[in-house]
C-alpha cells in the first residue's frame, strides 16, 4: 500500500519529565502531519501506555501511515515504566506492521546513564526479533535534551587557489559577500 506525503505521520510519544528532542525536525521533514501524545505529570505509566494503544487504534483504522514514531523516554527504569514502554512500542508497531511501513526511534537524552542505554537497546533488539521479514525498522537514538547553542559570526572569505576558476554559484556568494561588508 502506497501513502502519499500528505497521509504519512510523525507520531512523538513524550514520557513524563523527558525532553523535546531538537533533532525531532529531521524526521518530520518525511512526514509533515504530527501527533504528539505527552504524557502529564499524575497520570500513570499503564494508563499512558493505553492511551498510545487507543490513538494507535484510530491511525490504524485511518488512512493515515506512521512514517515515524518516536517514543521520548523519561529515563524510568522501575517496573511499571519498563512494561508500559513496551507496551507503547508495541501498539505502534502494530500499526506499522498493518500498514507495511514506518520506523520506531526509541530515544534519550544525551546524558542517560549506562543502565537505560542497555535498557533502549534490549527492548530495541526485542522488537527487531518480532519484526522479521517486515518493511518495518527500530532504531534507538540518544541527543541533547535541549538545542545547541546557535553560533552566529562572520565567515572569512576563502581565497581560491591558483588557476582555480570559478563557477557562477561562486561568483554570485562572493557577490553577496561584497554587498553584506
Amino acid at each position: 500500500m502506497q501513502h502519499t506525503d500528505e497521509a504519512l505521520l510523525s507520531v512523538v510519544v513524550l514520557e513524563a519529565g523527558s525532553a523535546w528532542p531538537p533533532w525531532l525536525g529531521e524526521y518530520q521533514k518525511h512526514a509533515p502531519n504530527s501527533v504528539v501524545i505527552a504524557q502529564s505529570g499524575e497520570e500513570q505509566a499503564r494508563d499512558f501506555a493505553r492511551r498510545i494503544a487507543r490513538r494507535s487504534d484510530e491511525i490504524a483504522a485511518g488512512d493515515a501511515a506512521i512514517h515515524v514514531a518516536l517514543l521520548v523516554s523519561n529515563g524510568l527504569l522501575d517496573d511499571e515504566s519498563v512494561t508500559a514502554r513496551k507496551q507503547m512500542c508495541a501498539s505502534l508497531l502494530r500499526v506499522m506492521v498493518q500498514k507495511r511501513r514506518g520506523e520506531l526511534v526509541l530515544a534519550a537524552a544525551a546524558h542517560a546513564d549506562d543502565e537505560l542505554r542497555h535498557e533502549l537497546f534490549a527492548l530495541a533488539g526485542s522488537l527487531c526479533d518480532e519484526l522479521g521479514g517486515t518493511q518495518v525498522n527500530v532504531r534507538v537514538r540518544f541527543g541533547s535534551g535541549r538545542p545547541e547553542p546557535s553560533v552566529s559570526g562572520v565567515m572569512k572569505s576563502v581565497i581560491p587557489p591558483p588557476g582555480h576558476e570559478a563557477s557562477e554559484g561562486e561568483r554570485a556568494a562572493a557577490s553577496r559577500s561584497r554587498l553584506l561588508r
